[in-house]
């Protein structure tokens, strides 16, 4: 599964302690289109956040009462200073609802 299938839930799990629920994200596209992958990932959290909201993660885990919510995107490409400032943009509008987004760049392949 990756970024660019909006559908899909690349991956999910929960934290050691059992107070965050982390969900993964998977981007392996360049950045060569940029405005193009931008959107896509944009749609990709969008559906995980209606995927949160909607709280069909419960299908899962039927128990969670998560504190936390943690969309991890995993970035094979370094991203853009475009990207890295709407994802600081969408970080501050979901930190009050206690969504977090964090990134790690693997390396280029």
């Amino acid at each position: 599964m990756a970024v660019h299938e909006i559908d899909q839930i690349d991956g999910m799990g929960r934290s050691e302690d059992g107070k965050q629920l982390i969900f993964l994200i998977s981007d392996h596209l360049d950045w060569k289109s940029e405005g193009e992958h931008l959107l896509m990932l944009q749609e990709k959290i969008n559906a995980y956040l209606a995927f949160i909201e909607s709280e069909q993660y419960r299908e899962h885990y039927q128990d969670g009462q998560f504190e936390e919510f943690i969309i991890e995107i995993h970035f094979l490409y370094p991203t853009t200073e475009k990207c890295d400032e709407f994802l600081a943009v969408v970080g501050e509008q979901l930190h009050p609802h206690n969504i977090f987004i964090t990134t790690e760049i693997s390396g280029e392949a």
